[in-house]
């Protein structure tokens, strides 16, 4: 027993070194090619705000918080209710198109209901490309058709969201993620408990409104 214990321990630790050396190898190369393009991973902007109306927060009056760390639980709501609950909420997507609606059936629900920051989060043009769906009729035409499609479902999202928000949100932001994106959602009410999280990884080929998806709840 205490010779397999020993080889166990002997194992375990050469797996370890192995991982390591692998994890040390993959951060090497990212870091060499952030070079070659001239990113500073110190640095480097992910992404690039394309309209601010309102006065943002002071940072110094993050990490203040003196919570328990948060739990996450799996919940699903709905998303409209989740506007109705809480005064802050950001948004990654690929073109929004849907995202007016919800805020219009919370202001169905509560015409006088204002929001104390609202972040919108879209992918730059030059990513669009990434997440075109495949389907066996792709063909160079066809994708034009398809990124001409998807532009023009997000600059339609962009205007009505900003005619829709414009006086009902103290810091209304919208934002182009420029570098890399490899998962959507959506996240609620961030400065207390209750607030609510839902992503979706994006999978190379498949259109992001089928993706899988999570939610989480934090919960004390």
């Amino acid at each position: 027993a205490t010779l397999a214990s020993k080889a166990m321990k002997e194992n375990s630790h050469v797996i370890s070194s192995i991982a390591n050396d692998r994890n040390q190898s993959v951060l090497t190369a990212l870091q060499r090619f952030a070079a070659e393009i001239g990113h500073d991973i110190q640095k480097g902007r992910r992404m690039k705000r394309i309209s601010s109306c309102g006065e943002a927060p002071n940072p110094a009056e993050f990490g203040r918080s003196t919570r328990p760390p948060l739990q996450l639980k799996n919940k699903e709501t709905l998303p409209h209710h989740l506007l109705l609950r809480h005064d802050t909420a950001a948004f990654v997507g690929l073109t929004h198109d849907s995202l007016a609606s919800v805020f219009e059936r919370a202001l169905a629900e509560d015409p006088r209901r204002k929001w104390d920051s609202i972040y919108i989060i879209y992918v730059s043009d030059q990513l669009i490309r990434n997440f075109m769906p495949w389907t066996e009729e792709n063909s160079k035409a066809r994708d034009e058709v398809q990124f001409d499609e998807f532009r023009r479902k997000k600059r339609k999202s962009r205007n009505e969201l900003s005619k829709l928000l414009r006086k009902k949100v103290e810091l209304l932001e919208f934002y182009e993620i420029t570098h890399h994106c490899s998962f959507f959602g959506s996240w609620f009410g961030w400065r207390s408990p209750g607030g609510y999280i839902h992503v979706s990884p994006s999978i190379w080929g498949v259109d992001v409104k089928m993706c899988p998806s999570m939610g989480y709840t934090w919960e004390l």
